[in-house]
């Protein structure tokens, strides 16, 4: 069976609790918990692609940061990306997001899942789920 994950980017509006928390309970995002639901509702993999971590399991505990991912950072990111999906073994990733074209401030998240995804031999398919 083909290993498929849902993905989506992090959020700028983030729990404050200190210390390290799963990152699923971080990011405070209805469009994160409701492409986490559907993955979970399918039987599928979860990441949320963080700027400052690359891709994160829901369960991760990551600390309060404040990074939103620039241009001039993604091909940083995008090695660390690629070493990721191919150790959680992700062969095809649905990555849901706002549209690109009305939140010019996505395109580093774009442009690391893409470049990511060719170098990982990963299908990428970009599902825009609109402004939830």
């Amino acid at each position: 069976m083909m290993n498929v994950a849902f993905c989506t980017y992090c959020s700028a509006l983030k729990s404050e609790t200190a210390g390290a928390i799963p990152a699923i309970q971080r990011y405070q995002s209805s469009r994160i918990e409701r492409t986490y639901e559907a993955a979970n509702l399918l039987g599928v993999g979860f990441y949320i692609l963080s700027g400052e971590y690359g891709l994160l399991r829901p369960s991760e505990p990551i600390p309060w940061y404040d990074h939103l991912l620039l241009s001039d950072e993604v091909s940083s990111l995008v090695p660390i990306v690629v070493s990721q999906m191919r150790d959680f073994q992700i062969q095809h990733l649905l990555f849901m997001t706002r549209c690109v074209a009305q939140f010019s401030e996505l395109v580093p998240y774009h442009d690391t899942v893409r470049a990511a995804s060719e170098q990982a031999g990963v299908a990428l398919c970009v599902v825009e789920i609109g402004n939830v």
